[in-house]
C-alpha cells in the first residue's frame, strides 16, 4: 500500500478533528504530503472519519490524479494542492469547520494574537479571507492569501479554517490554537476585558519553532515548516 504511514496519519488525525469538535460528521479535510515522491495522501470525499480505513485514504499526485485509491479525493484537493506548491517544506494541510472560527469567520472578525498557542503559528492576526466556492481553485488562493503574511493558518470567510504545517500533526496542532483562540476571544470579549499579548512576548513565541524545540534566535516567517 503506497503511503502507509500517511494515510494511517490521515485516519488518526481525522478522528481527532472529531474528538476536538473541530469538525461534524464528513465536514472538513486532512491531507499529508510525502516529501520523496510529492504524491498527497488524502481524506476521500463525503466519508465518515470515524469509518476510515487506512486503506481508504487516496493517494493522488498534484494535479489531482488518483494514484491508489477506491474514493475520489476530498473535493478541496486543489487547495490542498495549492499550498503545498506554494510551501515545498509543508507536509500536513488540516481545513476544518469548527465552532467558534467559523464564528469568527461569519462575522468577517480578524482572531487577534491573544494567546501563547496561536503566536506559535502566527505573525499577524489571523485573517478572514474573501467567500469563494469549496472546491474551487479560487479556495486555494483566499488561503495562500491569508497566509502570505507569514501565518500558519487562515480563516476562510462562512467556511472555516485551514491550517498547514511541516507535519501533519503541526497543522492539527495549529488549526486547534485557532479554535482555542477564537473561544477566549469570545468569551473574554463577554466579560468586557480583552488583552492582546505584548508585541515583544509575540516576537519571542515566533521565534520559537516547535518543530525543532528550540530558539531559533531569528522569527520564522512560516512556522513549524
Amino acid at each position: 500500500m503506497l503511503l502507509e504511514e500517511l494515510r494511517k496519519q490521515v485516519v488518526f488525525y481525522g478522528n481527532q478533528m472529531i474528538k476536538s469538535q473541530l469538525t461534524m460528521n464528513t465536514g472538513g479535510n486532512v491531507s499529508a504530503r510525502d516529501r520523496k515522491s510529492g504524491l498527497i495522501a488524502i481524506k476521500p470525499t463525503s466519508k465518515h472519519y470515524e469509518l476510515l480505513k487506512p486503506e481508504d485514504i487516496t493517494v493522488i499526485d498534484m494535479d489531482g490524479n488518483i494514484i491508489e485509491g477506491e474514493y475520489k479525493p476530498s473535493s478541496e484537493w486543489r487547495m490542498h494542492a495549492a499550498i503545498y506548491k506554494k510551501y515545498p517544506r509543508v507536509c500536513g494541510i488540516v481545513h476544518c469547520h469548527s465552532i467558534y472560527a467559523t464564528a469568527m469567520a461569519v462575522a468577517d472578525e480578524e482572531i487577534p494574537l491573544i494567546n501563547h498557542e496561536l503566536c506559535m503559528y502566527c505573525t499577524q492576526p489571523v485573517k478572514v479571507m474573501p467567500f469563494a466556492m469549496p472546491g474551487t481553485d479560487q479556495l486555494g488562493t483566499s488561503a495562500l492569501e491569508g497566509m502570505e503574511c507569514g501565518n500558519n493558518v487562515a480563516l476562510l470567510k462562512n467556511h472555516g479554517t485551514v491550517a498547514m504545517g511541516a507535519t501533519l500533526w503541526h497543522a492539527f496542532d495549529a488549526a486547534c490554537a485557532v479554535e482555542q483562540a477564537a473561544n477566549a476571544w469570545f468569551i473574554a470579549k463577554q466579560m468586557g476585558n480583552v488583552n492582546i499579548l505584548p508585541e515583544e512576548g509575540r516576537k519571542k513565541l515566533r521565534m520559537y519553532d516547535p518543530l525543532m524545540g528550540e530558539d531559533t534566535g531569528e522569527i520564522v516567517e512560516i512556522k513549524a515548516v
